[in-house]
């Protein structure tokens, strides 16, 4: 779910704060209580939503191993690989971030961004808060150390 964070009188939205399911990455995708939707899930009526494959083969590269997205929390879930990610300066993280959250953002979705060998330590998030018109969106990015994610954009 959505959490709001009042900063300076104005609603920003933040992320969800429970860290990557890697039980999500490793079962069968039919063995889950809610619906999950992963790069091999196929619809049979049409085309699967969110769809990611195209973004993830535009922007993602080499920096993106896969992805998880929950239809019922409206939210993807980026998984990195560590060795491309790593060598990025800020401004090619952001623009991965921003690229891959703008398309997230166009089927409704919000967007966060893990790397596997540490599920709970988010790396970045692309969080809009689709009750609000005009749509207020939000990207942080984290810059190293332990001080965890900053603010980009209101």
């Amino acid at each position: 779910m959505l959490n709001l964070a009042v900063a300076q009188g104005v609603a920003h939205p933040q992320p969800a704060s429970d860290p990557l399911n890697l039980d999500h990455l490793d079962r069968p995708p039919d063995r889950f209580e809610e619906p999950i939707i992963r790069p091999e899930t196929i619809s049979q009526e049409g085309l699967t939503e969110p769809s990611l494959w195209w973004a993830a083969q535009q922007f993602g590269g080499s920096v993106l191993n896969t992805w998880l997205a929950y239809p019922e929390q409206q939210r993807i879930d980026l998984v990195i690989n560590p060795q491309f990610w790593t060598p990025l300066d800020y401004l090619e993280r952001y623009q991965f971030v921003h690229q891959m959250g703008l398309v997230a953002r166009s089927h409704g979705y919000n967007l966060r961004v893990f790397n596997r060998q540490q599920p709970e330590r988010l790396l970045a998030a692309y969080t809009c808060d689709f009750q609000q018109l005009p749509l207020r969106c939000q990207l942080d990015i984290e810059r190293g150390g332990s001080s965890g994610l900053r603010r980009l954009i209101p």
